[in-house]
């Protein structure tokens, strides 16, 4: 059924001139002519059948009526605003994520222009700042973490589980032969990853102490260490060793045959989560995180 409803600038323009009961000021507010302001109004009284502005000597007066009707309008003209805000706030402003930068390089922006295109009143700012994201727990609203879900600040879901593989180009490859066994990489000329905090195992630490080699077994190996994955990657790339590095990291390079996967069998070493602040409420951080979590893989048994 049709509403018997007035339109909302008629609406808007009467009771902007109830509060000002000045037709002009009424404009300035509503930024309209003068003209537009008294039509509306105008407009109102013949939808609903009587008079609520009349001309009392030389001034413009609400009637009974007018001062009756704009005291129910007023109240739902602010109760309409206010809900107005509250689902517009809840959807736009800016909202920060914390993610390791690479996996922020890798993995989430190039998954974020279809973010910004759904989302474009909603400001993304990206923190990457490792000891903030871990030691701290601050500066982001959603973060994106690497390890094993257990933080108690916050709700975590499974996004993807922590699969690493071992890599290096084809040629390394066919001169050193794949690795079956975890040990079998210390037949290659080795490139190291290292770890930038020390609450954090590298990702070649993490493979060797897979195979049984000790902390201090490792520390001896020879090879070239490097802090930051792009670096390990372009080591690989140049053909200087192998490494290991997360999947996702890699999977451009393997993809367009730059790279190989050296190792029969992945290494599974935490996983990455989505976590939000327990006590935040704001609607707009769990729809971005719904929004990360429809490329959430199953979880290993």
């Amino acid at each position: 059924m049709r509403r018997q409803l007035p339109s909302m600038i008629s609406l808007c323009c009467f009771a902007a001139f109830a509060r000002h009961m000045s037709v002009t000021r009424a404009a300035e507010e509503l930024n309209l002519t003068q003209s537009a302001v008294s039509r509306q109004i105008k407009n109102l009284e013949e939808m609903l059948g009587c008079t609520l502005v009349e001309k009392v000597r030389q001034r413009l007066l609400l009637t009974d009526e007018g001062r009756e009707y704009v005291q129910e309008v007023s109240l739902l003209l602010d109760q309409l605003e206010a809900a107005t805000l509250r689902v517009r706030s809840s959807h736009s402003g800016r909202l920060r994520v914390g993610a390791e930068p690479s996996f922020t390089t890798r993995w989430l922006l190039p998954r974020l222009k279809e973010y910004a295109r759904l989302n474009p009143e909603v400001e993304l700012a990206i923190m990457n700042d490792l000891r903030r994201l871990y030691d701290q727990h601050e500066g982001y609203d959603v973060g994106i973490l690497y390890g094993d879900g257990d933080w108690p600040a916050f709700d975590a879901r499974f996004l993807m589980a922590g699969e690493m593989v071992a890599v290096c180009t084809p040629d390394l490859l066919e001169r050193f032969g794949p690795i079956v066994e975890r040990r079998d990489i210390l037949r290659y000329p080795l490139l190291h990853h290292s770890s930038l905090t020390s609450l954090t195992k590298s990702s070649t630490q993490l493979w060797l102490q897979a195979a049984g080699l000790s902390s201090r077994e490792i520390e001896a190996l020879p090879g070239q260490r490097l802090e930051h994955f792009q670096f390990v990657l372009d080591a690989a790339l140049h053909g200087l060793g192998v490494t290991v590095l997360p999947a996702f990291f890699v999977a451009r390079e393997v993809a367009d045959g730059r790279l190989v996967i050296a190792s029969q069998e992945p290494l599974i070493s935490g996983s990455y989560y989505v976590v939000v602040p327990r006590e935040n409420r704001d609607p707009k951080l769990q729809r971005f995180a719904d929004w990360l979590l429809q490329w959430a893989e199953p979880k290993p048994a």
